[in-house]
């Protein structure tokens, strides 16, 4: 019975993800927004986690095991990334500076997130 509640508390926490997924990539298409729909996902998600309407519990299961294996989802980029070399290595300023800019904005947004929980004090 445990196994059963548990199982039942990762795929609710899973369809959580999934919905606010797909509700980026609806209003991403709707609104003819110039940013992919998982990024309005993200975008999305991270303002019902601030909001409160989602708690971190809700999806903590999940997120972790997400977390935990994430380099195996980087596999797939990283062969499409061989695949187009040429174009990369063409673009390669423009590819390097996207880059810095979404990682600075990672990193403001995860330090903003831990100071918002009492954590990087």
């Amino acid at each position: 019975m445990v196994l059963v509640k548990k199982t039942l508390a990762v795929v609710w926490q899973l369809l959580i993800i999934l919905f606010v997924s797909l509700a980026g990539d609806k209003l991403a298409a709707v609104f003819s927004l110039p940013i992919p729909g998982s990024v309005v996902g993200m975008l999305l998600l991270f303002m019902l986690l601030y909001t409160g309407l989602i708690k971190t519990d809700h999806i903590q299961e999940v997120t972790g095991f997400l977390l935990k294996h994430m380099a195996f989802f980087f596999i797939p980029v990283t062969v499409g990334l061989m695949n187009y070399w040429e174009i990369f290595h063409k673009q390669g300023i423009v590819l390097f500076a996207s880059l810095t800019i979404s990682l600075c904005i990672a990193f403001i947004v995860f330090r903003f997130t831990k100071l918002k929980n009492g954590e990087g004090k």
